[in-house]
């Protein structure tokens, strides 16, 4: 008996299966990173929930520009997630 590797398309909701995690994933990193670094510089409470919320959504965007189809798709949600970014800079 022959062991061998086909290769095989994915489906669409398999690929959203698998895709769908990344955004949640680096939401909760990018908010970790942020509350901490504005906690760390020793920022007020309302600008270290402000980055922590700027930092989330920077993280989600990240995410889904990470598992993104297409070029354009991965710009864009690459751009949203650099400005949310800066955005999230601004608070510490």
């Amino acid at each position: 008996m022959e062991n061998r590797l086909e290769n095989m398309e994915m489906t669409n909701s398999e690929i959203e299966e698998v895709a769908a995690g990344f955004g949640l994933v680096g939401s909760a990193i990018g908010a970790a990173i942020s509350g901490y670094s504005a906690y760390h510089s020793g920022a007020s409470f309302g600008s270290i929930a402000g980055a922590t919320i700027f930092g989330g959504v920077s993280g989600f965007f990240g995410g889904v520009a990470s598992v993104a189809g297409s070029r354009f798709a991965t710009g864009m949600f690459g751009s949203y997630s650099v400005g949310t970014g800066f955005g999230a800079s601004l608070f510490g």
